[in-house]
């Protein structure tokens, strides 16, 4: 059981039945969210992996999420966060558990996801991203400006879905060279044998900031493939918590929204090399949930 799931603590107001109530409607102030959550510990599951959630060379945990909660929580009186590092695939499960309280490491909302946990409102649109040599010689910001270039050479990720994206929106395939993974697409624009390669963003971040490969930038801003529906082929992410913490998912959304109508979301995105391009913007978790992201 986690910290919270382990003890609750008790209610601190005579009141504290009415304030609850108060707390879940429209009209609840800070004061009354931090009666029920100050000064407790969470439990967050995470899988180490940047630029979501990791362990940096002094073992502090850094990433867009483990930021995005504590500025979100703070509000709420949550300061106290013990991070665990899980596998990707075994965080939920764990959540459901009963091992975390919640996670923060880069899970996108999908329907069958939506069925097992429950997610804030999405911070970041994960989608594709271009790196193209220093200076983006070619101009390219599109998978249509590649088309529309017969002698642009994309080195693609053998069978990825960014490599299908681009085939989708238009990219011919004699144009396209597969490579066996990230390492050899990148390797192929330096030595030459392309001019530019197609990742998702979080793995474009890898190279640009983890691996710090010289000579390579993103391609920013960028217009991925665009669905049948209008929306923009991407992935969107939230923070996670068990269906049982409805009422805390929802305090922590509307932190959330306080803490993006502030500005103060776009410091904490560009500090790990997320860029306007990947604001979530008006989609909501319910829309992604019933299939419509």
């Amino acid at each position: 059981m986690t910290a919270i799931s382990r003890r609750r603590l008790p209610l601190l107001l005579a009141g504290a039945v009415t304030v609850l109530a108060a707390f879940s409607g429209p009209g609840s102030s800070q004061a009354q969210a931090q009666s029920e959550w100050a000064g407790k510990k969470l439990v967050v599951g995470i899988h180490n992996r940047t630029p979501w959630a990791y362990r940096d060379k002094d073992n502090k945990v850094v990433g867009i999420h483990p930021d995005v909660i504590r500025a979100v929580f703070a509000p709420l009186g949550v300061k106290d966060f013990e991070f665990v590092v899980s596998d990707f695939g075994a965080m939920i499960p764990g959540l459901l558990a009963g091992r975390f309280d919640i996670i923060a490491s880069g899970v996108a909302i999908t329907p069958p996801r939506c069925e097992q946990v429950l997610f804030s409102e999405p911070d970041v649109a994960v989608g594709d991203s271009l790196l193209v040599k220093t200076g983006n010689p070619l101009n390219l910001h599109s998978y249509e400006d590649i088309a529309k270039n017969p002698k642009v050479r994309l080195a693609g990720g053998r069978g990825s879905e960014n490599t299908k994206n681009a085939i989708a929106a238009g990219v011919p395939e004699s144009q396209i060279a597969l490579f066996p993974n990230n390492e050899a697409a990148v390797s192929a624009i330096l030595a030459d044998r392309a001019d530019v390669t197609t990742l998702s963003v979080p793995s474009a971040i890898g190279v640009i900031d983890e691996q710090k490969v010289e000579g390579i930038e993103r391609a920013v801003p960028f217009k991925g493939l665009i669905k049948a529906n209008g929306q923009p082929a991407k992935l969107y992410t939230g923070t996670v918590f068990p269906k049982s913490s409805a009422k805390l998912r929802d305090a922590y959304n509307a932190e959330l929204a306080k803490l993006r109508a502030s500005g103060g979301l776009k410091p904490i995105m560009g500090k790990y090399n997320f860029t306007t391009d990947e604001d979530a913007g008006a989609i909501t978790t319910a829309q992604i949930c019933a299939g419509n992201g």
